[in-house]
């Protein structure tokens, strides 16, 4: 079975890797190089105006300060490099979501074949994206976010809870602990998110809302992917020739 689960894994991620990789290129990519124009923007205030005359953020760092963290911080050159870059992680990553959803399954004890795996690989997408995303929502470059440690700290939480209350609800046969379940699910929602401090971000609103939308859909495309493919191959092994 381990042979199988790794196998299945690596396939399934590197399909839905690619696929990934294909998404963000078209479609992420171009999202998050607009978003750095506001980002260079409101660190380099002696810069241009952003595009389309948008308010940029307000900071404190002077354009010397703003040369010092470029120089500090390595990124891969835009185009092919940042491409290479983004594609490989999106397929490392991918497989690591694969291995962790099959297995998974094969500790609830199910059936690994495609439609489970889909059903699972979208629990997945709910937990790690969805429901994170209704207080933390994804966020371009510049845009402004509470402190890194709570917002860290309540994503586990999020993510946690809402796995744990989705498999509660929909693999316990028993009534109250499909009750607890949705109890466990709302809790971090009840809490709340660490609130973004002010200013608030230059990024405009409308280009922040198209990459939260487009993101969630990546997402969900991802861990269908992985389901589907996971869970086809993983069969065709188990069965043999």
């Amino acid at each position: 079975m381990f042979r199988n689960i790794v196998l299945s894994a690596a396939a399934a991620g590197l399909l839905a890797g690619l696929v990934a990789a294909s998404f963000q290129y078209f479609v992420s990519t171009p999202l998050i190089l607009e978003a750095e124009k506001y980002e260079t923007a409101a660190a380099a205030p002696g810069l241009p105006a952003a595009p389309d005359g948008a308010a940029v953020a307000m900071s404190t760092h002077g354009e010397g300060e703003a040369h010092d963290h470029a120089g500090a911080a390595w990124a891969p050159e835009d185009g092919l490099e940042r491409t290479l870059y983004t594609s490989a992680a999106s397929i490392v990553l991918s497989i690591g979501y694969a291995l962790m959803l099959l297995g998974a399954m094969a500790a609830s004890g199910r059936r690994i074949e495609a439609r489970g795996a889909l059903l699972f690989g979208l629990g997945a997408f709910a937990a790690t994206a969805l429901a994170p995303a209704l207080g933390l929502p994804p966020e371009l470059p510049g845009s402004a976010a509470g402190e890194l440690a709570a917002r860290q700290l309540w994503w586990v939480a999020t993510a946690a809870a809402t796995a744990i209350g989705l498999a509660a609800m929909f693999l316990s046969g028993n009534w109250a602990i499909r009750i607890v379940g949705v109890a466990i699910l709302i809790v971090p929602h009840v809490v709340g998110a660490p609130p973004a401090p002010e200013p608030m971000s230059g990024v405009p609103a409308e280009l922040a809302g198209h990459f939260a939308a487009v993101s969630l859909v990546l997402s969900a495309i991802t861990w269908s992917v992985i389901g589907l493919a996971g869970g086809a191959v993983y069969r065709r092994l188990a069965e043999g020739p």
